[in-house]
């Protein structure tokens, strides 16, 4: 993996860790504000989302940590 990829395939990963970060705060601001019912919509919401949007992760196969190409 030349150089530049590998900074590309790092940056990727820091933005995907977070944008993890910011919802997992927004989480707990909307836990700590809004009462049960809105609650359980929206963890039946962010449930759907982990389901849509998980295959768009990704999986670290073309990234080794040392190994110059």
């Amino acid at each position: 993996m030349s150089e530049s990829a590998e900074n590309l395939y790092r940056v990727k990963i820091a933005l995907q860790l977070s944008f993890i970060v910011w919802v997992m705060l927004v989480i707990f601001m909307f836990y700590a504000t809004f009462e049960a019912t809105t609650k359980m919509y929206g963890t039946f919401l962010l449930l759907f989302m982990v389901i849509i949007f998980t295959p768009f992760l990704p999986d670290g196969a073309g990234y080794e940590e040392g190994k110059p190409k």
